[in-house]
């Protein structure tokens, strides 16, 4: 049995003069949205979504793996119409949705779900991490690969190699450029400077028979669990994400340098992180 100790944060950033990101911590559920549109569309169709997925599982509770994934597709799906109708009522808002990045923790297990470029990380010293689709059509990302290593310089060899801190991407952006990565056509460093990097295909508020990617991830003792917008992953590498979580106290020291990191390497977007840190009873 484990226990999850979360904090949240958001920040404008330097560069905008709005804030479209939001997140929202609720017992066992999290979510961080990243809203788009005209006028003040992308924080509405960001708080729409939260408050609306919010309500929909706020009695969720485990029964099998597929009810889980279809109960978040549900209602994630009345988020996607809510923030349709509030378009056709306001021409205004028209582009408006939103990215998310959704946690559900029961004891042992995470369920990870994604629309859109929001993703979600998770620092591990556990040597392997067992991931499982929802679906046969769900995609799901390889997360035995290792982004980056820090290790103590005082341990030994072998303590290095069983203590070591991993960080692993587990969702896979629905964006132009991810499919140009699948593609071979460029590299996963060149996202974060590619003209298309912020050109998503798949989003809440305008998917058309289209629905969230799943995993369902295994924990470990003081595995964490991060959840980000593109205002942090873009400006802040995987190597500086796992550096920051691996020397902080707590999950607010966490994403209080995760934020501050992001605005010191520029700021240009707005910032959305929540850490959860899975702790043995």
């Amino acid at each position: 049995m484990y226990v999850m100790k979360t904090a949240g944060m958001t920040d404008t950033g330097r560069v905008r003069s709005n804030n479209e990101d939001a997140y929202s911590i609720n017992n066992s559920l999290l979510i961080v949205a990243d809203g788009m549109g005209g006028a003040a569309a992308g924080e509405i169709a960001s708080s729409l979504a939260i408050n609306t997925i919010s309500e929909a599982l706020k009695h969720i509770s485990y029964t099998k793996d597929d009810e889980v994934t279809h109960a978040v597709t549900r209602a994630i799906l009345k988020a996607d119409k809510e923030i349709k109708k509030q378009t056709d009522r306001h021409p205004e808002y028209f582009g408006m949705g939103t990215t998310l990045v959704v946690s559900l923790h029961f004891d042992t297990r995470v369920l990870i779900g994604n629309v859109g470029d929001s993703r979600a990380y998770l620092i591990t010293t556990s040597p392997v991490v067992s991931l499982s689709s929802s679906s046969d059509t769900n995609k799901t990302v390889d997360a035995s690969a290792q982004t980056a290593v820090l290790s103590a310089i005082d341990e030994s060899e072998e303590e290095k190699k069983e203590n070591r801190a991993h960080i692993r991407r587990i969702t896979e952006d629905h964006s132009v450029v991810m499919e140009l990565v699948r593609s071979g056509i460029i590299s996963e460093e060149e996202i974060r400077i590619h003209p298309l990097r912020n050109r998503i295909t798949r989003c809440v508020g305008s998917l058309h028979n289209e629905e969230p990617d799943f995993t369902w991830l295994d924990i470990h003792d003081d595995d964490v669990l991060v959840m980000c917008s593109d205002g942090l992953w873009e400006l802040v590498h995987e190597d500086i994400i796992l550096a920051i979580v691996s020397s902080s106290q707590n999950p607010e020291e966490m994403c209080s340098r995760l934020i501050d990191a992001a605005n010191s390497a520029g700021g240009v977007d707005n910032i959305a992180v929540i850490a959860a840190q899975f702790l043995r009873e």
